[in-house]
This record gives C-alpha cells, sequence and structure tokens, in this order.
C-alpha cells in the first residue's frame, strides 16, 4: 500500500475551469483488467455523467499506468469539482437511484487487491487535448515557491512554446500529507504515449526558461513521473 500511494497521479485532458480534485489509485490483478474496465465504463462513467449533468462534479475519468509492476497502482480514477463540499459528498455515487441498479451488483471493489485517495486543489493549467500523460510528483522544500514559480514562470513559459504537450497543469496535494509522500504535482499532457515517452527521452524542445529557481526550490527533482493513457473521460 505504501508504494501504491507513494509514486501516484494523473492525466487529463478536460477543458473545464477545475478547482478541486481527487484521484484513486486502484491495484487490478491483470486476470480482473476486462471485468474491471467493463464495469466501470459501461457503469460508474454513467453515475458520473448523471452528477456532472446534475451540476455535482465537473468531470470523470479512468486512466490506465504504462509499464510498473504488479506490486503498484495501475488504473487511476480522477474526479474533478467545482468545490470542496462537493468533492466530499460521497453520496452522488448512488446506482441505484441513478440507474436503478443495487450497488452490489456492479461494485469493482473485489477486483482489486490496493487502493488510495487523494485530494488535490489545482493551482494553475493549459488547457488541450491528447490521449497520455506524464504526472510529475514532487516533494519540494519550498512548497509555496514551488507552486508560484509554475504559475507565475513555467505556465506563461509553457503558453509560448509547449515544447511537444498538448497541455499542462500544476496541483497542490490537500490530503494525505506525510512525510515520505508527495506534496505537489504537475502534469504533461500528449498526444499519444509514444510522444510522451519522446519527451522524456528529451527529443522535444525545452522552454525556453533561464531564471528559474527550481534547483533550489526543489534539489532532488521529481520523487516520482508516471506515464498514464486514457480509458475514458466523462464530462
Amino acid at each position: 500500500m505504501k508504494k501504491l500511494l507513494f509514486i501516484i497521479l494523473f492525466a487529463f485532458s478536460i477543458s473545464v475551469n477545475a478547482q478541486y480534485y481527487s484521484i484513486t489509485f486502484v491495484n487490478v490483478p491483470q486476470e480482473n483488467i476486462a471485468e474491471f474496465q467493463m464495469l466501470e465504463t459501461n457503469y460508474w462513467s454513467k453515475v458520473a455523467k448523471a452528477n456532472i449533468d446534475a451540476g455535482k462534479q465537473l468531470s470523470w475519468g479512468l486512466v490506465a499506468r504504462v509499464g510498473g509492476g504488479t506490486d503498484t497502482w495501475n488504473h487511476a480514477f480522477v474526479n474533478w469539482y467545482e468545490t470542496a463540499e462537493q468533492m466530499t459528498d460521497l453520496s452522488i455515487w448512488d446506482p441505484k437511484s441513478i440507474l436503478g441498479i443495487d450497488q452490489e451488483l456492479i461494485s469493482t471493489g473485489h477486483l482489486t487487491t490496493g487502493m488510495g485517495v487523494t485530494h488535490w486543489a489545482a493551482k494553475s493549467s493549459i488547457q488541450g487535448e491528447g490521449t497520455a500523460s506524464i504526472w510529475n510528483f514532487g516533494r519540494p522544500a519550498a512548497k509555496n515557491q514551488f507552486i508560484d514559480e509554475n504559475v507565475n514562470l513555467w505556465g506563461p513559459a509553457f503558453k509560448k512554446n509547449m515544447g511537444g504537450r498538448t497541455a499542462w497543469g500544476v496541483g497542490q496535494k490537500l490530503n494525505n500529507l506525510e512525510e515520505e509522500y508527495s506534496t505537489v504535482m504537475t502534469w504533461d499532457r500528449f498526444s499519444s504515449v509514444a510522444d510522451a515517452l519522446k519527451f522524456m527521452n528529451g527529443e522535444f524542445g525545452g522552454s525556453g526558461v533561464t531564471n528559474s529557481n527550481m534547483g533550489e526550490i526543489m534539489p532532488d527533482g521529481f520523487t516520482a513521473q508516471v506515464i498514464v493513457q486514457d480509458v475514458m473521460w466523462v464530462q
């Protein structure tokens, strides 16, 4: 479970001005993936769509991790909300009232071997399309400075030169905050997994930023970088 929570987070191509988001990381054994994805995309995505249409949330997404071992998370849900009140209202996940189906009949909990939930605030983003993302997690020595530099330096630079990205953003973790886990994240969106891999290999141009203090703000760099690919998005 500690590994599952340590490496976590996030892909999105949604075009909304969301302020809060939650990420649920799950480990799904290989033999359960087909059933897991079927239940989530055929049923739970419809619950999410009903919530979105009712103004109770902004979007729902399911992504699959690219690569990695069998002892950590390999799927993640991303839910965007307008307010913290919406994000913490678990009563909206009621398939009986929305679909007329008992929750036990479409539950996917028995298909997973581990789960972890984190809550975040989005601080800045550039929207765009794509099918894959790199989630970058960090624990900077100066969290507020990390957010400030991303909002005021890196974000404007990416608007001028995306460097192969189709979208970008930065978020601050609100919960869980523990010593061994990340406190911030950024995400880089790409047209494909291949482009994400090429980006990691340095095959795209730089941002042109020359006055960054990131070496002092986060001297050890990101604690984890994970590529994820979309399974389904609803908004």
